[in-house]
């Protein structure tokens, strides 16, 4: 079985949680290959698609959604999951989860107008105070924002356990 894992990532933690489920993947599934959306011109090689795209102002990445777009006919045909990196755990508290639940509502609904998705999740990135203007680094840090490397491995890790899980079981046996 071959996988294609492709992303689009603004400043690198999306393309760290692409090579790192690929990496984690090929030991279950086989052949894995990680590569960034813009260098992905056909994906009907492969028998399954996972792919992921920064978050910016509630959206995908430009390139992630014209991947999306541009290869749905191909991605109707495999069982396809995708991930999206936000900001949601970098929240002040008190607004983490509502904000985590719409940004995931948002995410998948735009997601399942172009394919249908076995699954999707939302990891957290890394956020550095000086990707930020000042003004609004100094009201994200009033409201108790969060700064630094924010991604849960062990989330990442098992989700990408249960594709790998998933598709092992629909894998052709070796004979």
């Amino acid at each position: 079985m071959t996988v294609l894992v492709a992303f689009a990532s603004a400043r690198g933690s999306t393309r760290e949680i692409a090579e790192h489920m690929a990496s984690r993947m090929s030991l279950v599934v086989g052949t894995v290959d990680c590569r960034s959306v813009e260098e992905v011109d056909d994906v009907s090689a492969y028998q399954a698609v996972i792919v992921g795209s920064a978050v910016h102002n509630q959206a995908w990445l430009p390139p992630a959604r014209l991947f999306v777009a541009r290869h749905a006919p191909e991605l109707a045909k495999v069982p396809v999951w995708a991930f999206s990196v936000g900001m949601a755990d970098a929240l002040p508290r008190l607004f983490r989860q509502l904000g985590a639940a719409l940004q995931e509502e948002r995410l998948a609904k735009d997601l399942s107008e172009d394919v249908l998705l076995r699954g999707h999740n939302l990891f957290s990135g890394v956020y550095k105070a000086d990707q930020m203007p000042a003004p609004l680094r100094i009201v994200f840090r009033l409201a108790r924002g969060r700064f630094g490397d924010l991604r849960d491995w062990d989330a990442v890790d098992s989700w990408t356990d249960e594709i790998a899980d998933q598709l092992s079981g629909t894998a052709p046996s070796a004979s």
